[in-house]
Formats: C-alpha cells, structure tokens, sequence
C-alpha cells in the first residue's frame, strides 16, 4: 500500500500486485513489439477484475463503521454487484444486490448464479429509476434485522473511497516499469469512471506521464468528463484531508506529503486530461459491436486472454484500431484487464434456476 493512503481503512481481499506482461502475438501480427497487458483479472484469489480493489476500501470502511450488511447496484449481470458478493462473503457481511434489467448472455447468468451462490439478497428492480424505492425498503429491513443501518456502495463502486483502489493501482506501475517500459498509454474500459479516475489520479501523483484511453460502454449522460473531473477533485481532497486532519494545505504538502511532492503544487486534473472516447460504445450498454466481437476472438484466439463484448471487447476494438491506424507507433502500450478470470463454475454447476427470485428466470427460460 502507497504511504498516501496508509490513514484509510482496508480489508485485504486482494492478491497484489497483479502482473504485467508482454501480449507477443498479438504484437507480432500488428508489428508493435512494445505492447502490454496488465492482469487485473488476477486480483483477487476467489474473484478477480477492477472492482476487488475498490472494494478493499469500501469493504474496510464499512467494517471499520461496524456494519453488518451492504447494498450496493448494478444491471442484472453485473461483475461489480457479484465481486460485493463475494467479498462481502469473505468478510461476512450480508450482501444486497438491487438490480436492473439488461441484455441476456451466458455471462450475465452465470454472474446471477454465483450472486446467489454467495447468498446475497437479490432484488430485480423493473428499471433503474426503481433503485431508490427499493433501497429504502432494504435499509428498513436491514435496520430491523442489524440495529444498525447498512452500507451503501454506488454502482461499479465509484466514489471518492473506492476509487482509492486504483490511486494504489497507479504506482504498481513504478517498480514495476523499472522491469519492463513505462506505458506512454493505457486503454480501460469506462462504465462508472472509478477505474479512470483513481488512474489519472494515482498517475499525477506518482509523477508518470502515461495518458489514458478511456472507453466508453455506457450511455454518455449517465458519466461523461464533467463526472470525472468532479470525481477527481473529490478524490484528491479525500486523500489530502487523510494526510492530518485540521491541517491547512501547505502544512500537510511540508509535512506529510511524500518526499517527492513536498514544496511542490498538489497535482490537479485538468479537462484536458481527461479522454473520453464514444466511437466504439455502439447502440447501448450491454449490446455487442462486430469490433468488440472481432477483439474478443483475437485476444482468445492469439493471447489466450478471455474477455467479453460489453466492457472488455469494446476497450479492446480501440486498442486494435489505433494499431491498426498507426496512432500507437513508437509507443509502449498497455492494455488493462478489468475482467475476472477466476473460474467459480463448480459453485454454480447445480444452482437450480428456479430457485431465483421470479423476476430472474426469464434470463434462464430461454437456454
């Protein structure tokens, strides 16, 4: 853990840190030998992905504050909704899970299968607009049941505490690239931009000059720059605040900031920073892009990397795109692995649909 955020509780669900290693065919076949990925999907032993490191901080607080269960949102298959369950799980904490209807796939019922492996509470809600009447149901019943009122995680765990996972993430990067080159780029998916904005958070203070591509895979009114740059003014003030509390700036920058930061400005996030990309989001979130198909069937096919359409695929068809267009020339490239790769299919293989909340079997009446 980073000494900046040494004063923020934690409970270690992770196995850090995740490695970085060298994607040599794919590289081979587009003539770009300086290009990286770094394994995410490793993070954690029973669940990987980027949701594990946001929720060792937002799991510690909610322990630290003596909570006994935590609600937190998504759509139906949602990874975040089903790493809360499983870390919750390990930390036994109740887990409840209020989602919202989306697109069927194998992906998505196995998540909802594994949800209710661990045994979170499901609640399907008939559109999002629906989460707030539902949580305030589940917060009475949490406080009748607990005496105490639940934790709440927002959706993909972004706030200015999960995101700390990956201000930590950001200087992994420095020993790290003392082994291999420093990424002049980085590519992530972006659905809630915490992974984004603990990156170019973590970036800033770690002093690396890596610029990241974010990807969208989520309708551009629910987070776009002005989210992110509000996000990371919130985070930075949040690390800030941890360092002393009562204390101004300028004595935490002289005090209690790291060697390499003091006397200097406190880095900010500039509009500019911040790159957003739309053109590979296609008609909706959920919804699969030939492109996102192509790149998921490459990455198999040539890395032995498993990714899927709705996040991974489409990060994925911008990396391919820009080697393909030359934009990446020259540059050392690295290709973040937001996805879980722990296979839990022995959790599942006798898990009887039917034992789902109603709401649920439709996603399975089909198959």
């Amino acid at each position: 853990m980073n000494p900046l955020l040494q004063n923020f509780c934690v409970s270690p669900l992770s196995e850090l840190p995740t490695p970085v290693t060298r994607l040599s065919s794919i590289g081979k076949v587009f003539g770009h030998p300086d290009l990286f990925i770094k394994q995410d999907n490793l993070s954690g032993k029973t669940y990987g992905g980027n949701k594990v490191r946001k929720l060792e901080f937002l799991l510690g607080e909610a322990v630290a504050e003596g909570r006994k269960s935590v609600i937190t949102y998504g759509a139906a298959g949602s990874n975040h909704a089903l790493a809360t369950a499983i870390c919750c799980r390990e930390l036994g904490l109740k887990a409840i899970s209020i989602l919202a209807p989306q697109e069927t796939s194998a992906h998505v019922r196995k998540n909802i299968l594994m949800q209710h492996a661990t045994g979170a509470e499901l609640m399907l809600c008939p559109d999002f607009h629906d989460f707030p009447e539902a949580t305030a149901q589940a917060i009475a019943r949490c406080k009748k049941n607990d005496g105490i009122e639940p934790y709440i995680i927002p959706t993909g765990g972004t706030n200015a505490v999960g995101a700390l996972g990956f201000v930590n993430a950001a200087f992994e990067l420095i020993p790290q690239a003392t082994r291999l080159p420093c990424p002049d780029v980085i590519y992530i998916p972006m659905g809630t931009g915490g992974t984004l904005a603990g990156l170019l958070v973590g970036l800033k203070l770690a002093g690396l000059k890596t610029r990241v591509e974010a990807i969208r895979v989520v309708e551009k009114e629910f987070r776009n720059e002005t989210h992110i740059k509000q996000l990371c003014d919130e985070l930075i003030e949040n690390i800030l605040s941890s360092q002393s509390p009562g204390n101004t700036e300028d004595q935490v920058k002289e005090n209690f900031m790291p060697p390499y930061l003091r006397g200097k400005e406190i880095p900010v996030i500039k509009e500019s920073d911040i790159i957003i990309r739309d053109e590979f989001f296609g008609e909706g979130y959920g919804i699969p892009t030939p492109e996102a198909e192509e790149a998921v069937e490459l990455f198999q096919t040539l890395e032995n990397v498993y990714l899927e359409t709705t996040y991974t695929g489409k990060a994925t068809a911008a990396l391919l795109h820009d080697l393909r267009s030359g934009k990446l020339d020259h540059r050392t490239v690295l290709y973040w692995n937001t996805l879980n790769s722990r296979d839990f299919s022995s959790e599942i293989v006798n898990i009887d649909f039917h034992d789902l909340p109603a709401g649920f079997h439709p996603y399975f009446s089909c198959v």
